[in-house]
């Protein structure tokens, strides 16, 4: 900005008396306007703190506010469960899921709760239901044999799970199945199906000990029931049963079996007023190691005793007794099973063997025979006269997987 130049004072010299006064000209130096800059920078600075400041302090309310605010939530039927689960985690809502079966693809919400829109807290749970899979009907498959019922089932994208029960149907039919046919459930569920024992015919078991008595109708897929019975047999004698030998019976069936107790004997000879029973009759186990089970068997019978087979594996010869329980040389009473250890062979082709208990001889043998095994017959007294002329009992026992070609041996009542 240009200096003006102030024009110069003139000062007035009045005459007056003594010395001459000179006028001079006088410079008075132009006014500097004053320095803003410094305000201004100091204006500038103040400006810009307060909208900092003023930021930080509404973003901290904004937060406060929101953490504590309602939110609306969000729709998500008809969306993909990752999508579902992302909008909700956006809104700050926390997702619970339940997988149920739906007409909706695989892996879709289908239903949420609260629904769309809703004004929740922060922080709610909100449940989605996600279709777990395709929906399947049920086939139906009782009646069928349990292959086929199995095999339809894994069509329909099904898992079966089988349950032998006791029924009069022929074993392995499906007598029952849950859920129920027709039943709409998702793909990959499981089907129970309740498949029938079958029957089987009631071995004699009177007269065996209790421990052998069981174990033959266990073999027989049956369950046996003891009771403790006064009488004149050797304790511990089965002497009777109920159902009574040679009847047929669902598998699973209960079994009762009378035990003695050896008391109330009338038996033996007094003295003294003491009653003295005359001990039971034992027997020495004869050895059967390495014998073949045809021949260990006729053994044991020739020794009063009976005979149990269980096959195991081994690359001895096919048939060869590896093993005996009790061992040789063991007192044990007269009619005991002696329970063998029968060789498998190398790579043994095996079949069940079938029940043949209550039939006739020939009967019984042609039946083992079309089933691929060899028949022999060892003849024993009957507990009962009506099983004159049938098997009483079969060794290895029913459905026992035997080696084919191997021997079955039939145990014949002969009077």
């Amino acid at each position: 900005m240009p200096f003006r130049r102030r024009p110069l004072r003139r000062t007035r010299v009045e005459e007056q008396a003594g010395p001459p006064i000179v006028e001079e000209d006088q410079y008075v130096p132009p006014r500097r306007p004053p320095e803003i800059w410094p305000w201004l920078l100091l204006l500038l600075l103040l400006v810009v703190g307060g909208l900092l400041a003023a930021y930080f302090f509404t973003r901290d309310n904004d937060h406060k506010n929101s953490s504590a605010g309602a939110v609306t939530v969000p729709a998500v039927v008809g969306v993909k469960q990752d999508e579902a689960v992302r909008r909700l985690n956006e809104r700050d809502l926390v997702p619970q899921l339940n997988s149920r079966p739906s007409k909706f693809p695989a892996g879709t919400v289908f239903a949420q709760d609260p629904g769309a829109r809703t004004e929740v807290d922060r922080r709610s749970s909100v449940t989605l239901s996600v279709s777990a899979a395709t929906l399947t009907a049920v086939p139906t498959v009782v009646g069928s044999r349990t292959p086929a019922a199995v095999a339809r089932l894994r069509r329909a994208g099904l898992q079966p799970q089988v349950t032998a029960v006791p029924a009069t149907a022929p074993p392995g039919v499906v007598v029952a199945e849950s859920p129920g046919p027709g039943t709409q459930v998702a793909k990959g569920s499981t089907v129970s199906l309740r498949v029938s024992k079958g029957q089987t015919t009631v071995p004699d078991v009177t007269g065996q000990l209790a421990s052998d008595a069981k174990a033959a109708l266990r073999a027989a897929g049956l369950v046996p029931i003891e009771f403790k019975v006064p009488g004149v047999e050797p304790k511990g004698t089965v002497t009777a049963q109920k159902p009574l030998s040679g009847k047929k019976v669902p598998r699973a069936s209960k079994v009762r079996i009378n035990v003695s107790t050896g008391a109330g004997s009338s038996r033996g000879t007094t003295t003294g007023g003491t009653v003295t029973t005359p001990a039971p009759q034992t027997i020495e186990v004869p050895k059967v190691v390495g014998l073949q089970q045809s021949t260990a068997q006729r053994r044991l019978h020739a020794a009063g005793l009976g005979s149990r087979i269980r096959y195991v594996s081994s690359q001895r010869p096919a048939g060869q007794v590896l093993g005996q329980s009790p061992g040789p040389g063991t007192s044990v009473r007269k009619g005991s099973k002696v329970r063998i250890a029968v060789s498998l062979g190398a790579n043994p082709t095996r079949a069940p063997v079938p029940d043949v208990v209550g039939q006739d001889r020939q009967t019984a043998t042609s039946t083992l025979q079309d089933a691929g095994f060899e028949v022999q017959v060892i003849t024993v007294p009957p507990a009962d006269p009506s099983q004159s002329g049938r098997v009483v009992d079969e060794q290895p026992s029913a459905g026992t997987r035997a080696p084919t070609g191997s021997t079955v041996t039939i145990y014949v009542g002969s009077s």
